[in-house]
């Protein structure tokens, strides 16, 4: 993906799109986990991209989910490292 492209994207992200996508995904968020999930991509999408996959990559976010939601987003993470390698 174009580096300017995924700026752009990340740029015009809101937290309501993070909602709408937990819910498309079965995931239900409790308190300011979508403010988490938001604040980190926000942060760290870059390094997401970029760097292979590596669990400790999201260990930031441990802590801040639940364990359901935090799994759930790791597996999403995983699925998505394999669709950009391929």
């Amino acid at each position: 993906m174009n580096e300017n492209l995924l700026e752009n994207y990340i740029n015009k992200l809101t937290i309501d799109n993070i909602k709408n996508y937990a819910k498309v995904q079965n995931i239900d968020l409790l308190n300011n986990e979508a403010e988490s999930i938001y604040d980190f991509i926000k942060n760290n999408y870059k390094n997401l991209y970029y760097e292979n996959y590596n669990e400790d990559n999201l260990k930031e976010l441990k802590c801040k989910l639940s364990f359901n939601t935090y799994q759930k987003v790791l597996d999403l993470y995983k699925e998505a490292k394999e669709k950009i390698r391929n």
